[in-house]
């Protein structure tokens, strides 16, 4: 035996999803009208937005300039380094030049004190010394320039490099708004609404306008509100089955999984909010449908149960006639499920009883009776 709700609920779509425009222009395609069936990134319209084109061919002209720059320091560096090498080529020799002219002066010197040479011929070899250690400052101060063209053409280059990622971020950020230009759905499903038509003016959705271009819902699968009352709530499970039969769909009977449940009370109502998962892959159901849902919240197997019209009331005790020996015996009985049809009896009474249905009004305990089946049999 099994006690069941059955309450009304309401169909909602999946998922349900209002498009708006992103970027302000001009409607130059509307692809898809009301009741279409959409896939996910299906372009549904397409914005018509100039200024974002000539932004993003101005960004990539800036990016190919950074490019070029990056392109012109790369090679201000090599010829920087290979200055800076032949400079070092130069000290080399300057250095070694210096040495042999400091060397010949020492021994000009030697040989004037002994009055072997001129004045002129040491004057001379001063000279030629003097000019060796001049030639070897002047590598020196190559060098040191060549690596300061080197600094200065790398530096040259880190400020293109940077120039570079600038010009990216700005290319990707306008290719990211220039996106934002074609509406799109954002899953499979179905177009409930479309507020816009070609040629119209769109602002985005960041503007004081919000009006949406579209409602897309999802409709493969349906969400069913139920309000469960504060006293079945103990009964009902997540991943239990509730019958499902739709008002627009006479006779039809679904069955569907109770997915979600609030686990909390609404004050007002003292009623807890519950979801079902109903399957619609024929797309027979729609959203904003209402059923009736039937959810089983008891159930007892193997359940003695009697007819409703044979249980009597007296005060609070609960109790039936039965038939012993032709007389009719007041037995009083404890119940369980009633669904109006039968109820149960947990306690006063035996499998076998004879319990009086109809006349029980006509008799009182101990009257004497006959008992006649009611299916008929002896």
């Amino acid at each position: 035996m099994s006690r069941f709700l059955d309450v009304p609920a309401t169909m909602e779509a999946y998922e349900q999803a209002d498009l708006y425009a992103k970027a302000s222009g001009y409607i130059s395609e509307v692809r898809v009208d009301i009741g279409d069936r959409v896939k996910a990134g299906d372009v549904l319209a397409v914005i018509d937005v100039p200024e974002m084109v000539k932004e993003l061919a101005e960004t990539q002209a800036l990016h190919a300039a950074a490019v070029a720059g990056v392109r012109t320091a790369e090679s201000k560096i090599v010829q920087a380094k290979k200055m800076e090498d032949v400079a070092k080529s130069m000290l080399v020799r300057a250095q070694a030049e210096h040495t042999l002219k400091k060397t010949t002066l020492h021994r000009r010197k030697e040989l004037f004190g002994g009055t072997a040479i001129t004045q002129e011929q040491l004057d001379e070899a001063q000279n030629q010394h003097d000019i060796a250690e001049a030639e070897v400052g002047i590598a020196e101060a190559k060098i040191a320039a060549a690596q300061a063209d080197v600094a200065g053409a790398e530096a040259f280059r880190d400020a293109a490099l940077a120039n570079v990622e600038v010009a990216k971020v700005r290319i990707e950020k306008t290719q990211t708004l220039m996106s934002y230009a074609q509406i799109v759905a954002p899953f499979d499903g179905v177009v409930a609404r479309r507020l816009v038509d070609r040629g119209a003016l769109v602002q985005s959705a960041t503007t004081s306008r919000t009006t949406p271009l579209f409602t897309v819902q999802r409709t493969d699968m349906l969400r069913i509100f139920v309000e469960v009352p504060e006293s079945d709530i103990a009964f009902v499970h997540k991943g239990g089955s509730a019958k499902v039969r739709p008002y627009g769909l006479a006779g039809a009977e679904l069955v569907g999984t109770i997915a979600r449940i609030a686990s909390s009370l609404k004050p007002d109502t003292r009623t807890m909010r519950m979801e079902i998962d109903l399957k619609n892959e024929d797309g027979r159901l729609m959203n904003g449908m209402y059923a009736q849902v039937v959810l089983e919240l008891d159930q007892r197997a193997n359940a003695l149960t009697v007819p409703a019209p044979a249980l009597l009331t007296d005060g609070k005790e609960t109790f039936v006639y039965t038939v012993v020996n032709d007389r009719a015996v007041r037995t009083p009985i404890k119940t369980g499920l009633d669904d109006g049809i039968r109820v149960q009896v947990t306690d006063g009474l035996d499998d076998d009883a004879l319990v009086v249905v109809t006349g029980k009004g006509l008799i009182s305990a101990d009257s004497k009776v006959r008992a006649v089946r009611m299916d008929g049999r002896s």
